[in-house]
């Protein structure tokens, strides 16, 4: 019994080392063009002791990376904080991504009375950003509905009085037949990301904004693909 856990821990970490190694050369070798807001740089790179939250759609996860990796170069002193599921597939992103100094807060919203750490990954993601850690959130994870926008980051944004910075990203890539169409990046192609405009949520406008974040992320996910 020992032995087949060992073995199997051995050919998980391997393969996790194998896509590491995979989704690095693919991200390193896209020739990307950044455009990001004026308002949102020091928000992405803690310039002013103010960090950003980040929304995403899922699909495009993948691509988060780089972002990252560009505001490391902007602030080696920079701290990422990603939200992700309290399950196998978190799992796997924890160790994927943990080597690049990207850690993860695991949890989600409960369903049908389950508790799988929603709350507790709220407040430890409150507690981050309030010590001035870029978060990053994908809105409409982890199971979907597809690009329906939840209320959690807009909830985050109210109490801790952070700007949201919504993000669009694209590559030449492949996507799979998961609910999310999940986006893996090919190498050597051209890719484009996006940072928008910083949105500040108050209890005055966040019915408007929970209205309108959904196509707040479509249109500008769109512009990322021209």
């Amino acid at each position: 019994m020992s032995s087949g856990f060992f073995k199997a821990n051995f050919i998980q970490n391997t393969l996790v080392g194998i896509l590491r190694a995979y989704l690095k050369l693919a991200l390193k070798t896209t020739r990307w063009q950044f455009e990001i807001d004026a308002e949102a740089y020091p928000l992405l790179t803690c310039k002013d002791g103010e960090p950003a939250l980040v929304v995403l759609w899922h699909e495009y996860l993948t691509l988060g990376p780089r972002l990252w990796w560009w505001g490391l170069s902007e602030n080696p002193d920079l701290k990422f904080y990603v939200l992700i599921s309290r399950n196998r597939e978190g799992r796997l992103i924890s160790k994927l991504i943990n080597p690049w100094r990207i850690w993860t807060v695991q949890g989600s919203s409960n369903k049908n009375r389950q508790d799988k750490g929603g709350a507790a990954a709220f407040r430890e993601l409150l507690n981050h950003t309030k010590a001035g850690h870029v978060i990053a959130i994908t809105p409409d994870g982890p199971r979907g509905p597809r690009h329906q926008c939840h209320e959690g980051v807009l909830k985050l944004a109210l109490l801790s009085k952070r700007k949201i910075v919504p993000m669009g990203a694209y590559c030449r890539s492949v996507r799979l037949n998961t609910w999310d169409k999940l986006l893996i990046p090919l190498p050597f192609g051209k890719g484009k990301i996006l940072c928008g405009k910083p949105i500040m949520v108050t209890r005055e406008n966040y019915d408007t904004v929970a209205t309108e974040m959904t196509s707040i992320l479509n249109d500008i996910t769109s512009k990322a693909q021209k």
